[in-house]
This record gives structure tokens, C-alpha cells and sequence, in this order.
């Protein structure tokens, strides 16, 4: 299970990138900050969600699943909750 507390502070994602992994769901994820075309005003948190066991380079894009929502404490949440609904430990 992602917890929101794992996924650090709204300032980290204004520099960098944070990837991690669900190893009961066997699924990675990497969390960007995004700022749309035309909307610099309005960045959004991308969430790009893949099953293991390979990184994101070495993954086939069509197995990415990506979830957007904005950039604030709520959509952090929203994405960690997002997160949480996927498994592909079946697959």
C-alpha cells in the first residue's frame, strides 16, 4: 500500500521526480510535477504506474498506466489513493 506520508514534501516534486514500488501489487510508479503547455499556472502531478520487474526506461509504454491531478496536498493524496486501486500481482 502507498501511504501518502511515503511520498515526501510538494517542494521535493518542484526539483525532481519520486519512484517507488508496491511489491504485494507488483507495480512501480514514478510521481512527476507537470506543467501543461499553456497552463503555467496550473501544474499537475503525473502519475505513471507500470508492473514489475523492470524500471520505467526498460518497461513497454503500452503496459504505463497514467493518472493526472493537481498540484497540491490534496491531488497528492488523490494519487496515492489512485495508486492503491491498481494490482497487477494477478497478472
Amino acid at each position: 500500500m502507498v501511504e501518502r506520508k511515503r511520498l515526501l514534501a510538494l517542494d521535493y516534486y518542484k526539483k525532481a521526480h519520486f519512484t517507488g514500488s508496491d511489491s504485494e501489487k507488483d507495480l512501480r510508479y514514478l510521481i512527476e510535477r507537470i506543467v501543461p503547455e499553456g497552463a503555467e499556472d496550473s501544474p499537475v502531478f503525473r502519475a505513471t504506474v507500470w508492473p514489475e520487474p523492470y524500471s520505467y526506461e526498460a518497461t513497454d509504454p503500452s503496459l504505463f498506466q497514467i493518472h493526472e491531478e493537481p498540484f497540491c496536498e490534496e491531488g497528492l493524496e488523490a494519487i496515492a489513493a489512485w495508486i492503491n486501486t491498481l494490482d497487477f500481482s494477478d497478472q
